[in-house]
This record gives structure tokens, sequence and C-alpha cells, in this order.
């Protein structure tokens, strides 16, 4: 069965993936980014061969693209064939887009969802993306946002709300953490995700070895290993691993900005205790 990481992107999930990857194999190299190839993305090419003809899709297609959606179950029955128990992380949003549902309780075992302040999410995604601000925010407003993966996969995201309730509203077993706790209180927050992820795999609690982890992911080593060895999953020239932190947006968000997402957000902020 799968069990998701899942996020709206510029959200944590890549940090999550590495203390996982991580603390699952800390003596084993002393570049902590191979670790991620233990936990792969959906969607990839990989995942839908002999599903899909990569050849025949046309990128400027959006009906070529969509095509994408009507094979998720069976792409994702392929991978639990080959493997009882496999984690995955996603940007997809949860739910079902032209009937098709991205997931369902014969694939699916549980999921993690990781969310952040969307305040910080537009500050985060216009610096990674190089774009303005203001069309970050519209981005996070926009619920028929698409983004394309390599091989012309189509990964639906709508707005930073949709993504969140789609996963939120799913009946399977979950756990939804801030980005914002898992910054400020590393230890705690990792630990309940490990005892989270105890119900599904077998995995030994220890102490030091959480914490070492933690020492090897901080985002101050993240960011001096991506100078020094580079970080192949970053798609632009942008550093990945840049500051993580949670409050930028206050000094970097016009107000309007601010009041636009907040309005539009206020009841899962509100839930959230964002606000």
């Amino acid at each position: 069965m799968i069990f998701w990481l899942a996020s709206y992107p510029k959200s944590g999930n890549t940090w999550l993936r590495l203390l996982l990857s991580t603390y699952e194999k800390i003596e084993t190299n002393d570049n902590v980014f191979l670790n991620l190839k233990t936990i792969h993305k959906f969607p990839n090419t990989t995942q839908f061969k002999d599903l899909l003809n990569f050849n025949l899709l046309n990128e400027n297609k959006l009906e070529d693209k969509l095509k994408i959606c009507k094979k998720w179950i069976l792409a994702q029955e392929k991978i639990n064939k080959i493997s009882h128990f496999t984690i995955l992380k996603t940007h997809n949003f949860g739910g079902s887009y032209n009937g098709n549902w991205f997931t369902d309780d014969k694939n699916t075992c549980g999921f993690i969802y990781i969310v952040r302040d969307p305040r910080s999410v537009a500050i985060s995604s216009s610096y990674y993306e190089d774009r303005s601000i203001e069309q970050s925010v519209k981005n996070l407003l926009n619920e028929n946002l698409t983004a394309t993966n390599p091989g012309n996969l189509l990964e639906i995201r709508s707005s930073w709300k949709n993504h969140y309730l789609s996963w939120k509203r799913r009946n399977f077993s979950k756990m939804i953490i801030r980005y914002e706790d898992l910054h400020n209180d590393t230890y705690n927050c990792f630990k309940k995700i490990l005892d989270f992820l105890k119900k599904f795999k077998n995995i030994n609690i220890d102490e030091n070895k959480i914490l070492e982890t933690i020492k090897i992911c901080s985002f101050e080593n993240l960011s001096l290993l991506e100078d020094q060895k580079g970080f192949e999953e970053k798609s632009k020239e942008k550093k990945f691993f840049r500051e993580g932190r949670i409050d930028e947006w206050k000094n970097k968000l016009d107000k309007d900005l601010i009041k636009k997402i907040e309005n539009n957000f206020y009841e899962e902020m509100k839930e959230l205790k964002y606000l």
C-alpha cells in the first residue's frame, strides 16, 4: 500500500522527506540528498511506463496532459504489485478531477499532509519560481492551477485552500502537521511523525538517532551541502535550501496582498491557527 507525503509546493515536503530518509539511512553515506532516492515523487514517468505513450503526448494540448488523470489509479496499482508498502511524495491535490480520483482505499493506507501558512508559501514560491509576489498570490487563489512534470505529466494543484481540503477530507488514516510546528519544535514533531508511521511499518524510535537526524538535516547544513554538492531536484538556478523561515512574509508581503490571502482563506487559516 502507498503512504503519501502530500503538500502544496514550497511547504516543507522535501525537508520531511530528508528527515525520514536520513533517519532510515543515517549511517550509510555523507550526502543526505542521495537518501531522497528512497522516497520517490508521484507522478513520474517511470510509474507510468506502459500506461502512457510519452512520445505521443503533446505538451501544448490540455487533453493530452489530462490523460494522466485516468491512469493515476492504474499506476498506483502497478506500484503496489511491486511493494507491499511504499512512501511517495506528491504535490497533487487529493480529490477527484474530471471524475478521476487521485487515489483510493485499495491503494492508499494513509498519509501525512504538511501544511504551511499561505502567506509564507507566496514568498517562497515567488523566490524559487522567479516570479512576482503578486503572481504567486494569484496562483495560490487559482482553483484551476496545474503544473507539468517531466514527460508532460500533468499535476493538479488547484488553490492552496482546495489542495488542503482535498486531502483533509479523505477518509484515510492521516496526520496533518504544520510546517511551522516542525520548524519550531522539530524533535517533538518528528517523533510524533515516526510514532504515526509505526502503524504502517516497523520503525525503531531512538532518541539519539532523532537528534542526529535533525542535526544533519538542519537548514544550515542542507544549505552548505547544496553549495558543495548541488541539489539535482531543484528545477531552477535559485537556491533550494535558502532559509526556511516562518515569518518572512511579515516584511515582504504588501498589506493588500496579506488581506487578499486572509480574506480568501479565512476559515482554513483560522482553523490552522494562522489567524
